[in-house]
């Protein structure tokens, strides 16, 4: 993941394709509550990790799908 500040008025986040739309949806859905709720209000850690934990699970189902790898 990359987050880069253009100015005062964007900023711009970037994420591995692994991600999948899923991983996607979830990432533009939290990320719309962020702007609805005020940009300045603090997020807490708890929604990072849940967010994060998230991408991590979605991008490791698709590479192990990919390899054809099954997990329980």
């Amino acid at each position: 993941m990359v987050v880069e500040k253009i100015d005062k008025e964007k900023i711009t986040v970037s994420f591995s394709g692994a991600v999948g739309k899923k991983g996607l949806d979830i990432i533009k859905n939290c990320m719309e509550e962020i702007e609805l709720n005020g940009a300045l209000k603090k997020v807490p850690q708890r929604v990072i990790n849940e967010i994060s934990g998230e991408i991590n699970k979605n991008a490791w189902a698709k590479l192990n799908k990919k390899r054809n790898i099954e997990t329980t």
